[in-house]
């Protein structure tokens, strides 16, 4: 019932593989991440993700200055500072907005569930900031199986939440933090998974921790070697 048509999802899904694949490893190093503001935005190399864990998935993060959407902007924008080929902007965009209208609604409805003024963050979150990932995890070898390492390490965002459409290869788990047990998570196709971040559980004061997650490998061995696909959006 979110009112995202599943078909945009599919739309992004095989967007993303043409995204990743179309390029060469120089032409996406040429935009490799770097700090701008609070988000490291721009390109992450495999096993790069993070500087504690060798991670199996290729990343790339956009933030709202990287999309001709409304915004306040200083300079106008320029499409090649963010974009390999400008032509992607357009496409991904659509996702953008799409999502871009749930921020609200989703965050008033956490608030209401707290007992406070449901739209207090309303103002907040008007052309507010996000980042959307672009996630590719390239089909593992034997070497990278038995390395024991998954396909990202246990973390948590840093944001209020994140939206992130249902992918179609399985590997995402959640923290349980009673039974201190990793689930895994099978949402429906076309469905939305809501993670809550690390300022939303600092502004509940705990009430509604930051969600820890992983993509481990997946349950059944013979489909470790499958490519998978995400494209998270953090609000």
């Amino acid at each position: 019932g979110h009112g995202v048509d599943p078909a945009l999802y599919d739309e992004m899904h095989d967007l993303v593989i043409a995204f990743f694949e179309t390029q060469s490893l120089d032409q996406k190093m040429r935009f490799r991440a770097r700090r701008q503001g609070s988000v490291n935005q721009g390109y992450f190399p495999i096993e790069e993700t993070s500087a504690i864990h060798p991670d199996q998935v290729e990343g790339w993060v956009m933030c709202r200055r990287a999309f001709d959407i409304d915004q306040d902007r200083k300079a106008p924008l320029r499409l090649e500072e963010f974009w390999p080929d400008p032509r992607f902007e357009r496409e991904f965009r659509r996702l953008v907005l799409s999502h871009e209208q749930l921020f609200k609604p989703i965050a008033q409805a956490m608030f209401q569930s707290l007992g406070c003024d449901p739209h207090v963050y309303d103002e907040k979150l008007t052309r507010t900031n996000f980042g959307l990932r672009l996630n590719y995890y390239p089909p593992l070898g034997e070497k990278q199986l038995n390395t024991g390492a998954g396909r990202l390490l246990g973390h948590e965002d840093v944001d209020m939440f994140t939206l992130l459409p249902a992918p179609r290869a399985e590997g995402l788990q959640v923290w349980n933090h009673r039974s201190e047990k990793w689930v895994r998570l099978h949402a429906p196709r076309g469905s939305l998974i809501i993670n809550t971040g690390d300022y939303m559980q600092r502004i509940s004061n705990d009430k509604l921790p930051s969600t820890t997650h992983r993509v481990g490998n997946a349950a059944d061995g013979s489909r470790s070697s499958s490519l998978r696909i995400s494209f998270p959006m953090a609000v």
